[in-house]
């Protein structure tokens, strides 16, 4: 179950270098770039496509950097009080910070086709992609503060979404060409998820104050934590199509899921255990409503 939260902010970012990089008359000869800004728009480009933007002209003071190396491109944007860093480094490397209202962004790109996208109306976000070809999105979108914090390496695509008003936690990370996706909702609470291996895949929802955490690795393909009241959650799973599925829904309650070698188990607080064994691997769940494995 891929949410897919943010896939269109790596394309946004790199519309608009595109279009700054057209119009900017103004070129280096290093490749390397910087600006800085509090109170004005700054472009500064290189003839080989790397490229640096700091957006800062909306309710200042503010604080925009970028920092862009070796054909990458960063667009830093802050208003009304915002506080935006960003930094690409590598062909294709692509990073975008956005941030208002005295929130923080940050967002990191080192590799080659990497993409960090870090956006914030409050609290603060932070996003990271590191290897090559790796994607990290993190985003708060309401203004109760918080944390959104993702981390993707080697081929990795990491989450980090706080859509509500209420603040929270989100941290994902995301190693090798797998998943991770950690999200908070109304009422806040944590979620964290942590992917490893090719086609793991780990996704944490939290709400109402929930602690929710979903760890993946070896190949596991889906393992999700979600605590929808303020309950407390823990899935994970190793193994190629490994299935590891832990909800709870009443306050106090406490599940866990574990599964190996590509086991199945579900557990919950309002229904009844399952636990799958397969491939002498382990299957085992805990929880209010009984436990197996």
């Amino acid at each position: 179950m891929r949410t897919g939260i943010v896939k269109t902010g790596v394309a946004i970012a790199a519309v608009a270098l595109a279009l700054t990089v057209a119009r900017s008359q103004a070129f280096a000869k290093s490749d390397k770039e910087s600006c800085s800004a509090t109170s004005t728009v700054i472009i500064n480009t290189n003839p080989d496509g790397t490229g640096a933007e700091c957006e800062a002209s909306t309710g200042p003071p503010n604080q925009a950097t970028a920092s862009a190396s070796d054909e990458g491109n960063a667009l830093s944007e802050a208003s009304d009080g915002g506080d935006s860093a960003s930094s690409a480094s590598g062909e294709g490397a692509g990073a975008e910070a956005q941030s208002e209202d005295g929130a923080q962004a940050t967002a990191t790109a080192s590799g080659e086709d990497d993409a960090a996208v870090a956006i914030s109306v409050s609290g603060t976000t932070k996003a990271t992609a590191k290897g090559s070809h790796s994607t990290a999105d993190s985003v708060n979108d309401g203004t109760g503060g918080g944390t959104a914090t993702s981390t993707a390496a080697d081929g990795g695509d990491a989450d980090a979404f706080l859509p509500d008003g209420e603040g929270g936690d989100a941290v994902a990370t995301a190693k090798g060409a797998s998943f991770a996706s950690s999200e908070v909702f109304d009422g806040g609470g944590e979620a964290t998820s942590a992917s490893s291996g090719d086609g793991s895949d780990a996704e944490a929802q939290a709400d109402e104050g929930g602690v929710a955490k979903a760890t993946a690795s070896d190949g596991a393909s889906e393992v999700e934590a979600r605590a929808l009241e303020d309950c407390n959650v823990t899935a994970k799973g190793s193994g190629a199509s490994g299935e590891a599925t832990a909800v709870c829904e009443k306050v106090g309650s406490v599940v866990t899921a574990t599964v190996t070698k590509g086991s199945i188990a579900e557990g919950s607080d309002t229904a009844a255990p399952v636990c799958t064994p397969k491939n002498g691997g382990k299957a085992k769940v805990r929880s209010p409503m009984g436990n197996c494995g």
